[in-house]
């Protein structure tokens, strides 16, 4: 793959996640500030995230079975079309809700074409660093976009929404003629043959067997990461934090969730162990008592501190597995299903939190996710049990009665 290519969809990263994250902003807190109900917000960030995962799905079904350049730019148009919406609308009207909901499916349909394009012909075995450094690049781009996104919507959000509206509609033209540049360039997701030894084809099986963990990983993560994304902004009313000041305090989280990336992509500690991820998200567990416990900026920061390891272990650990688990034309399928676990998880953690946040308060959510967190790593054990250790230990026996018969046939 060209490099300056590469630098392209790098750079459509960072916008696309700039925009959609101005708007999210500045839906999620002024619905906060207008004193909606939490079982609102989570009705709001529910339905974008449900459709970001029908958007992630049907995009890497559509880029493995057909040309994933016409999903990529009609993933660009949606999201335009959506930031016109919300700028269009009422955002305490239900028809806003299709508008901002059609956000979820622009970014859907963008990134599994996208990842499938940044690792294509790479074998993520023979050129782990490669493959490495390709998703590294790619996660800070997505998430300096984000942050950047969130540092321009809270410092925008007090001169007005139309403020916040049209940086993100002007980012996202951008963003499109980069896109209609980019598919000019590319071809489509096709085959690649190796011709893999009995080590590499068993490398291959393992990678398949962690991509599945990581899909069960995503949805206890995201459950709890959801509420910081779109519940957060109620807590932070409650507690008295400006909307600056917020912005910052999402910025923080992302430069942790980079900070992660980047430790993962030096070491390889983590490679196919269940103890770090396991490791992670009892960290991340602890991080959700102490945001519901938060009563300042400090507290809370240390608390999305914590949870924002796990974000950045999760989404890194899932796409290198999802790479080296999946056939180079598969790779767009397994990303749509990486980025749609993500937004199931966030859905279900959205929904039944800002419902307990409503019949309750805004922090019994934060609870209730750090309790699904460890029934979670519960159902990865079992699961790891059935994937990785049962299969090695039959290999294991497997390999050794030839050598035994052998033996006694000698004597």
């Amino acid at each position: 793959m060209n490099s300056r290519f590469k630098r392209l969809l790098y750079l459509i990263c960072g916008l696309t996640d700039f925009a959609a994250f101005v708007v999210i902003f500045a839906v999620s807190r002024g619905l906060a500030e207008g004193k909606a109900e939490s079982w609102y917000l989570g009705v709001v960030g529910a339905g974008y995230s449900l459709s970001a995962g029908v958007g992630s799905i049907l995009g890497g079904w559509l880029a493995h079975r057909f040309d994933g350049r016409v999903v990529f730019v009609a993933g660009a148009v949606n999201l335009c079309a959506s930031i016109t919406a919300c700028a269009l609308g009422d955002p305490t009207s239900l028809w806003f809700l299709p508008g901002y909901w059609l956000l979820g499916i622009g970014l859907g349909c963008l990134y599994p074409p996208l990842i499938g394009w940044l690792n294509q012909g790479e074998d993520a075995h023979a050129n782990r660093r490669g493959v490495s450094r390709t998703l590294i690049l790619f996660c800070v781009s997505w998430n300096f976009g984000m942050m950047c996104g969130q540092l321009t919507a809270g410092s925008l959000f007090s001169l007005g929404a139309h403020w916040t509206y049209g940086a993100a509609f002007c980012v996202s033209v951008l963003n499109l003629i980069l896109v209609l540049a980019a598919v000019r360039r590319v071809v489509p997701l096709s085959a690649v043959s190796n011709d893999r030894t009995p080590a590499e084809h068993e490398a291959v099986e393992l990678a398949a067997a962690f991509k599945r963990l990581s899909w069960i990983a995503n949805l206890g993560g995201m459950f709890g990461g959801s509420m910081v994304i779109h519940l957060l902004p109620d807590l932070a009313v409650t507690i008295g934090i400006a909307a600056d000041d917020h912005g910052k305090l999402l910025a923080s989280w992302r430069a942790v969730i980079i900070a992660t990336y980047l430790v993962m992509h030096r070491a390889a500690f983590w490679h196919y162990r269940l103890s770090a991820s396991v490791a992670s998200q009892v960290l991340a567990a602890v991080g959700l008592i102490v945001i519901a416990r938060a009563e300042s900026a400090v507290t809370l920061l240390i608390g999305l501190t914590l949870l924002g390891q796990l974000v950045g272990y999760n989404y890194f650990s899932g796409l290198f597995y999802s790479t080296a688990g999946s056939s180079h034309e598969r790779r767009a399928l397994a990303a749509g299903i990486h980025e749609a676990t993500l937004a199931v998880g966030m859905a279900v953690g959205t929904i039944v939190g800002g419902v307990l946040g409503t019949l309750m308060n805004q922090r019994v959510p934060y609870l209730l996710a750090a309790a699904v967190l460890l029934v979670m790593v519960v159902v990865q054990a079992v699961a790891w049990w059935r994937w990785v250790r049962s299969p090695r230990q039959t290999s294991r026996r497997t390999e050794v009665e030839p050598i035994t018969l052998a033996q006694e046939k000698s004597t």
